[in-house]
């Protein structure tokens, strides 16, 4: 008889492990992003509506890389994207709480746009590429599972986190984290890469 295969199995190839890891790294960032700017802007004054175009000039930028990334894909491996986004992301967040005014958050917000709307087409992409055809569904489920579970925890993690040490450490310790990561990123090289 032939051996049932459990979606869990999914998780002891070593790169489809790497690939979760990464993409909950990075989804992290996105929720970070909307949660701790809102509370970055109260604490510099300003109003609902400019933190509401600080969000929406980032969702507008991750938007445009989109339609710029089939460009870019014929030039760039997934896998260099995919490293590129963690480490400029961690640098970014690194700076984004010494922005002085909205101008700056402003320009800080479309930066990290175009970097993080860069890397989920290319998650899928490499997910495509290390999982087997008949696979595909499973993988496509835990990765989802994991950015819902991701966006359920994480932002009551940050939230008690802020109030406690306040809205700059939790970029830096998020920015080192996603940074940190990007050594992972770099070795999601699928075999066809090699």
């Amino acid at each position: 008889p032939k051996e049932k295969k459990r979606v869990l199995d999914l998780l002891q190839q070593p790169l489809m492990l790497r690939l979760l890891g990464v993409n909950w790294l990075l989804s992290s960032c996105w929720d970070v992003h909307t949660f701790v700017v809102p509370l970055l802007g109260h604490e510099r004054g300003l109003s609902a509506s400019v933190v509401g175009t600080i969000l929406g000039s980032f969702a507008m930028a991750a938007a445009f890389i989109r339609v710029c990334l089939p460009w870019f894909a014929k030039h760039v491996q997934e896998h260099q994207i995919v490293t590129f986004a963690m480490v400029a992301t961690g640098l970014l967040f690194g700076l984004y709480p010494w922005m002085p005014n909205a101008l700056a958050m402003g320009a800080c917000s479309v930066t990290l746009g175009l970097v993080l709307g860069s890397v989920q087409p290319m998650i899928m992409s490499t997910l495509h590429q290390i999982t087997p055809k008949h696979r595909q569904g499973e993988a496509l489920g835990l990765r989802l599972m994991s950015i819902n579970a991701s966006s359920v925890l994480m932002p009551s993690l940050f939230g008690a986190a802020g109030a406690i040490a306040g809205v700059a450490p939790v970029f830096w310790v998020v920015g080192t984290a996603v940074g940190l990561g990007a050594r992972s990123a770099m070795k999601l090289r699928p075999p066809r890469h090699k």
